[in-house]
């Protein structure tokens, strides 16, 4: 049922971005076509204008005290313009009151006439830059060439929707690879989201290493496409753990065109290192990188050794106990006695918090570890007892070289990555979604979708069966044409719409995963 399903196509730059982010990417274009003396592109522009770019990091950086250190908060609240002057940023107070004061904000909304002002209108198109990019790469830069590799990323995105939410779905970018360079990591989080080990060795880099680097990297772009440049070099690691992390990722972009993105928790413990890393990987195509913040301290640290100019492309994630944001209920951090005391301490937290599905997993795709030599496809899913991590791990192997890499990367897309219902499968929709028949159709309801559907007594028979789920696609099939009349060819593209659409259960067991893995360490070839 796959015979058409290997043709490779590269998707187009100008593939068609949502609806609403086609409003969001009208609104940027108008601006900066009709009043190009305000606004202007920032996040790949070559040169920005010096001015535009003080503001907006301006306003980035009392953002980031806001957002992670209550003193500031408390004094912004009993003069801001004090506090700012006091910050040494070149900002007006009442100006960018908007961007951070809530109930401000609302009143403002709802006035008659109000018009934002300028610094909030420059900061907003920032932001929306940033917002298309990150889109665009899971819509378009991250897509496989290959047609069933990418109608199962897409599948993967589609079902994340329904299980996380559509708030939390819409910040995963289902980057197609991630690569880890150490074995373990030093940091330690306490809410680290895949539950990092210890650091045990780092891959270094030598003249064999180095090889199999570049060997390694041209596998995973030769089986990906171009997408394999949204890829990154770490997971359950801090990139600045490996000394020659810069070395691995110039030879990265060498190969597949871009630098990758940089999330360290490290940044204040190498200071300078990191200066040069933002440096060379934005000479080299990086677009944004990103800063962990443990402490105040710690963000202290960075504000005094960076200009606001200098970290306007690196997002700084205020992870102290003292912030405003609130950590994903995954991994290490799931359940936990620290995550419950920083819950109490944010405002306004919704008090479902803990049901509210988490992860912080964002890779559908390829897994690997250098040190280990070892490959998972992987993608996320909610955390629970079963993916404590918060994501799906359909197959684990170890390889030996990069051509061993190559045959293990195209038997885990054959095995798992299909373009249809095989007919001799077991179908069920997701354990998450609860089936409801209504007068005229049925609907599946998940933690952050209701999906309605119209259907006649064939439909909502094939609907039943796929709520029990002990039936293959095949009797089904049959059974929606000899009981109900149905053609064999609208049960199989019924079955086939709610397979797109993520609706189907492809949930890997955690037996079968660990059982791929013993195969393919005694013939890693299969």
């Amino acid at each position: 049922m796959d015979s058409s399903s290997n043709t490779s196509v590269i998707p187009s730059e100008d593939a068609a971005l949502p609806p609403v982010f086609q409003q969001l990417q009208q609104r940027i274009h108008e601006a900066f076509d009709k009043k190009p003396e305000c606004f202007e592109p920032v996040l790949k522009a070559k040169n920005p204008s010096p001015a535009l770019v003080r503001r907006l990091s301006h306003v980035k950086r009392f953002l980031e005290l806001w957002t992670a250190d209550p003193d500031i908060r408390a004094r912004a609240a009993a003069d801001a313009q004090a506090t700012i002057d006091s910050l040494g940023l070149d900002l007006v107070a009442e100006e960018i009151r908007f961007l951070y004061d809530e109930p401000y904000c609302l009143e403002r909304l709802r006035t008659k006439g109000w018009k934002a002002p300028l610094i909030v209108q420059q900061y907003r198109l920032w932001c929306i830059e940033k917002t298309l990019y990150r889109e665009r790469s899971r819509i378009q830069l991250g897509t496989p060439a290959l047609a069933r590799h990418r109608a199962w990323r897409d599948r993967q995105i589609q079902r994340s929707k329904g299980q996380l939410g559509h708030s939390h779905a819409i910040n995963i970018v289902h980057a197609p690879l991630a690569i880890e360079l150490s074995d373990g990591c030093s940091v330690g989080c306490w809410f680290c989201g895949v539950s990092a080990e210890k650091r045990k060795r780092d891959f270094e880099w030598n003249d064999e290493n180095a090889a199999l680097w570049s060997g390694v990297v041209t596998a995973l772009k030769d089986t990906i496409g171009p997408g394999a440049r949204q890829g990154f070099c770490y997971w359950a690691t801090d990139p600045l753990d490996n000394p020659d992390y810069e070395k691995f990722c110039t030879e990265f972009a060498r190969i597949t065109g871009r630098f990758p993105q940089t999330t360290t928790a490290q940044a204040h413990k190498h200071i300078e290192r990191v200066r040069a890393l933002l440096g060379h990987s934005k000479s080299l195509g990086c677009e944004i990188n990103r800063f962990s913040i443990l402490s105040l301290p710690i963000l202290k640290k960075i504000h005094e050794a960076f200009t606001p100019e200098e970290l306007l492309w690196t997002e700084l994630i205020t992870q102290n106990m003292e912030a405003t944001s609130m950590q994903s209920n995954s991994g290490r951090a799931r359940n936990s006695s620290r995550l419950e005391k920083k819950a109490a301490q944010v405002e306004n937290l919704p008090s479902s918090w803990k049901e509210a599905p988490g992860t912080i997993a964002c890779v559908s795709g390829f897994l690997l570890n250098m040190v280990n030599r070892s490959v998972r496809l992987v993608t996320p899913a909610p955390c629970d007892d079963r993916w404590p991590n918060g994501y799906w791990i359909l197959e684990e192997a170890e390889f030996r070289d990069a051509d061993d890499l190559r045959g293990i990367l195209q038997g885990m897309i054959e095995r798992h990555m299909h373009s249809m219902p095989r007919l001799d499968d077991t179908m069920a929709f997701r354990r998450d979604l609860r089936f409801l028949e209504k007068e005229d159709g049925f609907e599946l309801h998940s933690w952050g979708l209701v999906h309605t559907f119209e259907a006649d007594e064939a439909k909502l028979a094939i609907a039943r069966s796929l709520a029990v789920g002990n039936s293959t696609a095949r009797a089904i099939i049959l059974d929606a044409e000899d009981t109900h009349g149905m053609p064999s060819e609208e049960a199989l593209i019924f079955l086939c719409q709610l397979f797109d659409a993520g609706l189907l259960n492809e949930e890997p067991s955690v037996t079968h995963a660990t059982q791929n893995k013993t195969q393919h360490a005694e013939s890693p070839t299969t």
